[in-house]
């Protein structure tokens, strides 16, 4: 065997996973197709619910000293009603802030720690094959410019590859893709108005969506909007244009624009939240975070499931390496631990998504929840994926909303 465990990404799951399992005294070899630091098209928001699993990980104050800190957030109903909600009122047994930090920074960070903490990285690394040994499984790679071909094999393999869905078709534990989210964002300078609170924007334009403005700074901004798979939105326009449109049309925003300008272009990505897929191991092959589509599928938040699921694998390989188990012991348990967290939590979810994300039912949550602490902290709570999703069902809940 080449490493204890190999995981192929580093992003927030897979360096997670690495991080733990090397702490832990194994050894661990770290791949990823590019060079670090290196871009990734995402929000760059770290709920409470990620800054949470950073203080689990350890990682927590190399990632704060160089985040945004907000203090709360502020929704923009399709009429243009605001509510505004500071995390420090509505938050209990959770820090109450969230950061914001481009993953430009942020996943450098997160190998840097895993790094520290013994793993081995291999960059410009790109995984094209996989294969199974006696004992163990293995990556096929070609590496650096001259696309040289290696191969590797430990006793474990962590897929965390994130929305890219060909090398797990091409496995076998992906056998349909998946609908997606549509995202678009871009950064902006110079932009006015509130720096301290994470911005969502609700409004005709977008059915079954949203936008948002998440301050990376007093004076910049990650800018950006998802549509969810149905969505009107989604038909006859690319997801930059219909940002681009959105951001010139939307009072909201154009009036939080007037002097800005933005930086870089505006770039597509695909958000995964079809969790649970059919599959999350293969004998000694296993996924984590947007690999196996957990990301909330009503807000699009990922990185907190991410870091989850990277703590989750590496505390099941990790016991599964002590007691020198059987080929299928480490996945089983992690297979479990990961549907007993979070299966009920998609359904449910999905289930709101399906019923709130439309003009009216958020015209009446928004209207009810600024007039009512109580019913406010419980969406807030909801929202950053901190209670269970079954709380919205409640007679309370309803209550307060007919009423």
């Amino acid at each position: 065997m080449d490493a204890d465990v190999i995981v192929v990404g580093a992003g927030p799951a897979g360096s997670a996973a690495a991080a733990q399992l090397a702490h832990a005294g194994h050894d661990v070899l770290l791949i990823d197709k590019v060079a670090f630091p290196r871009d990734k098209t995402c929000g760059d928001a770290i709920t409470p619910r990620g800054v949470r699993a950073l203080q689990h990980l350890g990682a927590f104050e190399s990632i704060a000293a160089r985040a945004h800190r907000l203090d709360g957030a502020s929704l923009v109903s399709p009429s243009g009603l605001t509510l505004r909600v500071s995390f420090n009122d509505v938050l209990r047994d959770w820090p109450p802030f969230a950061l914001v930090l481009p993953r430009v920074q942020m996943d450098d960070l997160l190998l840097a720690f895993a790094l520290s903490k013994g793993a081995r990285f291999m960059g410009e690394c790109r995984v094209v094959g996989l294969f199974e040994t006696s004992g163990g499984a293995g990556v096929i790679a070609r590496q650096g410019p001259e696309d040289r071909p290696v191969a590797w094999s430990a006793r474990a393999v962590v897929l965390a590859v994130g929305a890219h869905m060909g090398l797990l078709q091409q496995a076998g534990l992906l056998r349909e893709t998946p609908p997606v989210i549509s995202a678009a964002r871009a950064y902006w300078q110079n932009v006015d108005g509130d720096p301290d609170n994470l911005c969502f924007y609700f409004d005709r334009r977008l059915p079954l969506g949203y936008a948002w403005l998440f301050p990376t700074g007093p004076r910049h901004a990650n800018i950006g909007l998802g549509v969810f798979p149905g969505s009107p939105a989604r038909q006859g326009q690319s997801t930059p244009a219909l940002l681009a449109d959105f951001v010139r049309h939307y009072p909201p925003l154009r009036e939080r624009l007037q002097r800005a300008g933005p930086v870089g272009p505006t770039r597509a990505f695909p958000i995964r939240a079809d969790f649970p897929p059919p599959r999350l191991t293969q004998n000694r092959f296993l996924l984590v975070g947007e690999a196996c589509g957990l990301v909330n599928p009503v807000t699009g938040e990922g990185i907190d499931l991410a870091l989850e699921s990277g703590l989750i694998a590496a505390e099941s390989i990790h016991h599964a390496l002590k007691a020198r188990a059987s080929a299928s012991a480490p996945f089983e348990r992690y297979e479990q631990a990961l549907r007993r967290r979070f299966s009920a939590y998609f359904r449910e979810l999905r289930w709101l998504r399906n019923i709130v994300m439309r003009r009216r039912p958020l015209e009446i949550l928004i209207d009810r929840s600024s007039r009512r602490p109580d019913l406010l902290a419980v969406i807030t709570r909801l929202s950053l994926g901190l209670i269970s999703p079954r709380v919205a069902f409640s007679p309370r809940v309803w209550r307060d909303l007919l009423f």
